[in-house]
């Protein structure tokens, strides 16, 4: 979860900054998708039953 918010207050930066550059915008998407499919694969093998 730490990636998705790390991905999202980067995304809500570059555009509070006015940024128009490509890198920082993949980055953030990046740290979101990331996260999801991180947070998604230890929901699923993650636990012990």
């Amino acid at each position: 979860m730490a990636l998705i918010v790390i991905g999202v207050i980067l995304l809500i930066v570059c555009k509070l900054a006015d940024w128009q550059s490509n890198a920082e915008l993949l980055i953030g998407l990046i740290c979101v998708v990331l996260g999801y499919i991180l947070h998604l694969w230890l929901q699923k093998y993650g636990q012990k039953y």
